[in-house]
C-alpha cells in the first residue's frame, strides 16, 4: 500500500507539471517579442567600432563616431589604455575591461550613457517606451555583430533596463547554428530560434538597407524587419512608432483571419 500511494502521488505530480508545461507553452505561444540590434539601434554610436577602431588599432579618423569617444575619454583623465592580448578572446573584451579601468566605475557609466545611449533624457524615453511594451507582455532581445559580453558590460551601466534585457537574452551571431550569407538574415532566425512559438516577432536593426535579410529567411521565420539609418542616432519616437504600427498591423491581420 506504501508504495502503490507513493506511485499514486508521483503519477499525481507527473501530471500536474504536464499541466504546468502544457500552460507555459500557451502563454509562450502569445508572446511577441521585439529583436534589437544593439550599434546604432539601441546606441547613437557604434559602440563596437568605436573601442576596436578608435581604441585598439588607433583609426579613430576611419569612424565618424570615433572621435567624440576618444575625446571625452581623454578629457576625463584617460590618455591611453595598455591592452592585453590573448587566444581565443575577441579584443574587445579586453579593450573594454581595461577602459573600464582606467577610468573607474562611475566614468565607465557615464561614458555608456552620455556617449552611446545618448545622454538622460534619451534614456528616460525608450525606458518609458520598453516599460510600456513589457506591460503590454512583449518581450525584448537583442542580438549583436558585435560580441555579447560587451554588450552585457556596457548594459550593467543601465540598470533601469536590467529587467528587458537580461543576459540570456542578450546575444551574438558567433553563437549562431545558421550559415547564411546576411547578417540581419541570421539574426532573424535566431530570433525565432530563441522564442519558436511567439505570436509574432519584430526586428530592428540599422543595417537592413546595406544587408536586407533574405525574403525567404523573413518568411519561414516569420519576422517582420523594420530598418532605421545605417550608423545613424538609433531609435527615437519616429521609430517606435514605425514599431507600434507594425505590432498593431499583425494585430489586424491576425483578426481578418
Amino acid at each position: 500500500a506504501f508504495f502503490a500511494m507513493g506511485s499514486d502521488r508521483n503519477q499525481s505530480r507527473s501530471r500536474s507539471s504536464r499541466r504546468k508545461r502544457g500552460d507555459a507553452d500557451v502563454r509562450e505561444s502569445g508572446k511577441q517579442l521585439i529583436g534589437l540590434d544593439f550599434d546604432c539601434t539601441i546606441t547613437v554610436r557604434h559602440y563596437y567600432k568605436c573601442i576596436v577602431m578608435g581604441l585598439v588599432m588607433g583609426r579613430e579618423l576611419e569612424h565618424a563616431h570615433c572621435p567624440t569617444f576618444m575625446r571625452w575619454i581623454r578629457q576625463h583623465g584617460v590618455k591611453s589604455v595598455k591592452i592585453p592580448t590573448g587566444a581565443n578572446v575577441h579584443p574587445i573584451v579586453y579593450a573594454a575591461e581595461a577602459l573600464a579601468d582606467a577610468l573607474g566605475t562611475e566614468k565607465w557609466k557615464s561614458l555608456i550613457r552620455e556617449v552611446f545611449l545618448g545622454g538622460e533624457e534619451r534614456i528616460k524615453k525608450l525606458t518609458h517606451w520598453f516599460a510600456a511594451k513589457k506591460e503590454l507582455g512583449l518581450e525584448f532581445a537583442i542580438i549583436t555583430a558585435g560580441v555579447s559580453s560587451s554588450v552585457s558590460m556596457a548594459l550593467a551601466a543601465v540598470p533601469e533596463w536590467d529587467s528587458f534585457f537580461p543576459t540570456d537574452m542578450v546575444l551574438d551571431v558567433n553563437g549562431s547554428r545558421h550559415q547564411v550569407l546576411s547578417t540581419t538574415g541570421q539574426k532573424a532566425l535566431m530570433l525565432r530560434d530563441l522564442r519558436p512559438a511567439a505570436k509574432r516577432i519584430i526586428f530592428v536593426d540599422d543595417s537592413m538597407g546595406q544587408d536586407p535579410p533574405p525574403d525567404w529567411i523573413l518568411q519561414r521565420a516569420r519576422v517582420t524587419a523594420l530598418g532605421l539609418e545605417y550608423e545613424g542616432p538609433g531609435m527615437d519616437e519616429e521609430s517606435f512608432s514605425r514599431i507600434d504600427a507594425a505590432l498593431a498591423m499583425d494585430d489586424k491581420e491576425g483578426l481578418d483571419e
